[in-house]
C-alpha cells in the first residue's frame, strides 16, 4: 500500500479501520483496528502505513496502544519489549532506553579506538559494564548494541567476560539463531576459554536444530571445529545417533572426563547397539541431505560413521545423494574421509560422478590441508585414468607453477609421479588408502601398476617442460625442488631440456652457493645421481620405481666437473654429490682415478675445520677420502 493522501480521511473511520487491518505488515507485525487510528495520521507524520512494515519480525504495535502505524515504523527492528502494552504507553525501562544506547554508544567509540593505553581502557571499561549490567541480554539482540557488547568481550578483562557469560546463562540458543546475538557467542568462543565448555554444554541437545538454521550453525561448527576436544565434540554430535548415545555414553553434556569418545567405542562397549545407531545415523542424514546441509564438521562426522557402518543398499543410497555435495565436505578431515570411502565404495558410475563434481574445484582442493586427499584417493581408484586425466589432471598440470611451490598443491601432481610415497601423501590419506586395499580389488578392475603408469604418461609432459623453464631457480627452494627431482626420476618421458638446465648449473665454478653446496640444491643432484641404484629403498616406501629410460645422470655430472676442472674443489669443498659419484658403479672407477692424484689436499682439507658449508660438509669430505682409500 502507498502513501495516504489527506483526502483519505474524509471516508468513514469503519472502512479506513477495515482496510489498515487487513493489510500485512510483516510476519509479526499487525495493526488492530480498534486502535482508532486513521491512515491519514500516518500522512501527518511523513510515514505511510506501509512504512511500519519496516519495524521487523519482532516491532508490534498493540490494539490498546493508541499508536499509528508511522510509531511502530521508529522503533526499528527492536524487540517488543520496549512497549508495554498493559499500560498503553512505554515503559519505565523503555523511557530511559535511548539515554543508554546514546551513552553506551558514546562510550563504544571510545573504547573500540586501536591507540588507547591499558589503564584508561580499563577504566572506559568499568564505566561501560556499570552502565549495561543487568541489561547485557537484552542489548545482545540489537543489531547496535551487539555490537558495543562485542567490544566489551573483546578489550574486557577475564572477570569482566565471565560476568557477561553469566548474564547470557541460559540464552545460549536463542543468542545462536540471531543474528546479531551469534557474533557475541563467537566473541566468547574466541577470547573466554572459561566460557567455552558452559556455551557448548548449553547447544547440546539441540545440535540437530541448529545446524540447519543459517546463524546458528556458524557457532555449532566454531564450537565443534575450532574449541572441542574430542569429548565435546561428542557430546555435540551424540544426538545424531540416538537415544542410547545420549543417554549412555558416559561423557556429560560438558565433554569432560573419560566417557566414551565415537561411535566405535560405544559400539565396542555395547554391540547390541549397532542396529539402532544405523537407523538414527539414517535418520538424521536424510534431513541433512534433503536440505543439503552439509558444510559443517559435525555433520561431516554424521555421514562419516554413517557410510563406514552402512552395509549395501544403505551405503549405496548415501552415495548417491553426494553426488553433488561431497564437494562441500571435503574441507575438514571427516569430510575428506568420508568422500574417500565414497569413492572407494562406488560403483564406476558413482566416481565419475563424484569427480566431475571436483573439476571445477580441483585447483583449489588441491592446495587445501584434507580436499587434496580426496584428489588423490579419485585418482588411486578411478580405473578410466583418461577420464580422470581430462577430469582432473589437466587443469592441475595447467595450475602446475603456482601448485608445485605449494605445500599441498604439489602433493596431488607428484602422487601422479611417485605413487603413494608418505613424502608426499600425508599420513591420514595414506592410512585410508592402504585400508581400502581390499575393497579397491573388489570394485576396480585394472592393476594398480599399469594405474600408476597411467597417470604418470598424462602428467609427465607438462612437469618437463615446467622443469625445463623452472629448474635454474628451482632446485634452490624446499618444495619445487622436489618437484624437478621426482620429474627428472620418475617421468615417463624426454626430460633431455629439463637435465640440461641442471648440469649447466653444476659446470660453474664451485663457490659458496653452488648447486653442489647448497643444501637444497645438491639433494637434486645427488638423488638424480643415485636413483636408478636403491630401488630397494622405492619398493619399501610404496612409491613408484625410477623411469627406465633416463639419462645417464651420473655420467653427465662427472663429466660436467671434469670438463670444466671443478671435480677436485668440489671433493674438497665436501659436496656430497661427488660421494655419490663414488658409490654409483657406473661413475665410481672413474672418479676414483681423477681424484685419487688429490688425496693429499683431500685429507687435509677434509681435517681442517673450514669448508663452505660447515661441519656437515667436513663429514662428507672425510667419507670422500675413506672411499678413495
Amino acid at each position: 500500500m502507498g502513501p495516504v493522501k489527506a483526502k483519505d480521511s474524509k471516508r468513514s473511520s469503519s472502512d479506513k479501520r477495515a482496510k489498515v487491518a487487513t493489510k500485512p505488515y510483516g510476519k509479526n507485525s499487525a495493526i488492530s483496528a480498534k486502535s482508532g487510528k486513521s491512515p491519514a495520521a500516518s500522512a501527518k507524520s511523513g510515514k505511510s502505513p506501509a512504512a511500519s512494515a519496516k519495524g521487523g519480525r519482532n516491532s508490534v504495535t498493540s490494539a490498546k496502544s493508541g499508536g499509528s502505524p508511522a510509531a511502530s515504523a521508529k522503533g526499528g527492528r527492536g524487540p517488543a519489549t520496549l512497549l508495554n502494552p498493559a499500560k498503553g504507553k512505554r515503559s519505565a525501562d523503555a523511557g530511559g532506553g535511548g539515554d543508554l544506547k546514546a551513552e553506551a554508544r558514546r562510550l563504544w567509540e571510545q573504547l573500540r579506538r586501536g591507540d588507547m593505553d591499558a589503564e584508561a581502557r580499563r577504566g572506559l571499561m568499568a564505566s561501560m559494564m556499570g552502565l549495561l549490567g543487568g541489561r547485557i541480554r537484552e542489548a545482545a539482540l540489537k543489531h547496535d548494541l551487539s555490537r558495543v557488547v562485542q567490544t566489551c568481550i573483546k578489550h574486557g578483562s577475564g572477570e569482566q567476560r565471565l560476568a557477561i557469560a553469566g548474564e547470557l546463562r541460559g540464552a545460549e540458543v536463542e543468542l545462536a539463531r540471531s543474528t546479531y546475538g551469534r557474533h557475541i557467542l563467537l566473541r566468547l568462543l574466541k577470547h573466554s576459554p572459561a566460557a567455552r565448555a558452559p556455551i557448548m554444554a548449553a547447544l547440546g541437545g539441540h545440535v540437530r536444530r541448529l545446524v540447519r538454521h543459517k546463524e546458528a550453525a556458524v557457532v555449532v561448527d566454531e564450537c565443534y571445529g575450532v574449541y572441542a576436544n574430542a569429548a565435546q565434540r561428542w557430546a555435540l554430535a551424540a544426538e545424531f545417533y540416538g537415544g542410547d548415545a545420549v543417554m549412555g555414553d558416559g561423557s556429560g553434556g560438558g565433554g569432560g572426563g573419560g566417557g566414551v569418545t565415537s561411535v566405535d567405542a560405544l559400539l565396542a562397549a555395547r554391540p547390541q547397539r549397532r542396529a539402532g545407531v544405523v537407523a538414527a545415523l539414517r535418520q538424521a542424514a536424510a534431513g541433512l541431505l534433503e536440505r543439503g546441509a552439509v558444510q559443517h564438521g559435525v555433520v561431516h562426522r554424521v555421514l562419516l560413521d554413517l557410510v563406514r557402518l552402512a552395509d549395501g543398499a544403505e551405503r549405496r543410497a548415501v552415495i548417491e545423494a553426494l553426488h553433488g555435495l561431497a564437494v562441500e565436505m571435503v574441507h575438514t578431515r571427516d569430510g575428506a574421509h568420508c568422500a574417500m570411502l565414497c569413492l572407494l565404495h562406488g560403483t564406476a558410475r558413482d566416481r565419475k560422478a563424484l569427480v566431475r563434481s571436483f573439476r571445477p574445484f580441483a585447483a583449489k582442493m588441491a592446495r587445501d590441508e584434507h580436499a587434496h586427499g580426496v584428489l588423490i584417493g579419485a585418482l588411486d581408484c578411478v580405473d578410466d585414468t583418461v577420464f580422470a586425466a581430462k577430469a582432473l589432471l589437466a587443469d592441475l598440470c595447467a595450475a602446475a607453477p603456482a601448485l608445485l611451490p605449494d605445500a599441498y598443491g604439489r602433493r596431488v601432481l607428484l602422487y601422479a609421479l611417485a605413487g603413494r610415497s608418505p613424502h608426499y601423501v600425508g599420513a591420514d590419506a595414506l592410512a585410508v588408502l592402504r585400508a581400502g586395499d581390499a575393497v579397491r580389488a573388489a570394485t576396480s578392475r585394472k592393476d594398480a601398476a599399469t594405474r600408476r603408469a597411467e597417470l604418470a604418461a598424462a602428467v609427465a609432459p607438462a612437469l618437463a617442460a615446467w622443469a625445463a623453464q623452472a629448474a635454474p631457480a628451482a632446485v634452490f627452494e624446499p618444495l619445487p625442488s622436489q618437484a624437478v627431482a621426482e620429474t627428472l626420476v620418475r617421468a615417463p618421458c624426454d626430460k633431455r631440456a629439463a637435465w640440461a638446465a641442471v648440469v649447466a648449473l653444476v659446470s660453474r665454478d664451485v663457490g659458496p652457493g653452488h648447486v653442489l653446496l647448497h643444501p637444497v640444491a645438491n639433494r637434486v643432484v645427488a638423488t638424480c645421481i643415485l636413483a636408478g641404484h636403491a630401488p630397494a629403498r622405492a619398493a619399501a616406501a610404496d612409491a613408484a620405481p625410477p623411469y627406465a629410460g633416463n639419462p645417464p645422470y651420473a655420467a653427465d655430472v662427472l663429466d660436467a666437473l671434469a670438463a670444466s676442472g671443478q671435480l677436485v674443489a668440489a671433493a674438497k669443498a665436501g659436496a656430497f654429490p661427488v660421494r655419490a659419484l663414488l658409490e654409483v658403479p657406473a661413475t665410481a672407477e672413474r672418479a676414483r682415478r681423477l681424484l685419487r692424484p688429490h688425496l693429499a689436499e683431500l685429507e687435509a682439507s677434509s681435517s681442517s675445520s673450514g669448508g663452505s658449508s660447515g661441519s656437515g660438509s667436513n663429514a662428507t669430505a672425510g667419507a670422500i677420502v675413506a672411499l678413495l682409500k
